[in-house]
């Protein structure tokens, strides 16, 4: 046998280094996948939709098609709502914080959407009041002139059953009660009205 044969042989990878190889590679993609969960979980804790001390709900979300979780909430005029009783229109739920720049850029838009379709459809605000600042509310509400009703989550009630992980969240239910789609993320005008259109025209 040449030298150079020998020379390929010896360099040629024994199958315990090509073990050792593979679970190396294992355990650095464990690693990586793991900071890359601890970065998301603290994003989730600086945004303030999870807190510390909170317990993450791992509940499934809601899925279009399906019912709308039912819940019962304080409002800021200290009257309680109950989604069910509102049975019988569509509903927009909108869950924000006066923290959440994007919820300042929409909010707006959901005022002027609950103005003209008042008599048609009912937009609530959902304030994640467990991560929030009470006392900013009712300047947050004046600055952009909000009358469609605000409701109070001081206990993640309707966060939880929702499984909102992002903030805004908009829940888009028909009359029937049923949820029609789920959208995390600042909508535009286009889309609100276009999805009101859409409401208003499953519940003729």
């Amino acid at each position: 046998m040449s030298v150079d044969a020998n020379a390929e042989r010896n360099h040629k990878p024994t199958p315990f280094f090509r073990a050792l190889w593979f679970w190396m590679a294992m355990i650095s993609l464990t690693l990586i996948l793991g900071g890359i969960w601890i970065v998301l979980s603290k994003s989730w804790v600086a945004a303030g939709t999870i807190t510390t001390g909170d317990a993450i709900n791992l509940e499934p979300a809601p899925i279009a098609g399906h019912p709308a979780p039912d819940f019962e909430l304080v409002s800021t005029d200290g009257e309680p709502m109950r989604l069910s009783d509102l049975k019988g229109k569509p509903v927009i739920l909108n869950f924000w914080a006066t923290w959440c720049g994007p919820c300042r850029t929409e909010f707006p838009e959901f005022q002027q959407a609950a103005v003209d379709n008042a008599d048609r459809m009912v937009i609530v605000g959902i304030n994640n009041t467990s991560a929030d600042n009470p006392n900013a509310i009712p300047e947050f509400l004046k600055e952009y002139g909000i009358t469609f009703p605000i409701l109070l989550d001081t206990d993640r009630e309707a966060i939880d059953a929702y499984n909102v992980l992002g903030l805004p969240t908009t829940i888009f239910i028909d009359d029937q009660g049923v949820v029609n789609e789920i959208f995390t993320g600042p909508l535009n005008k286009a889309y609100i009205e276009s999805k009101i259109s859409e409401l208003i025209k499953s519940d003729l």
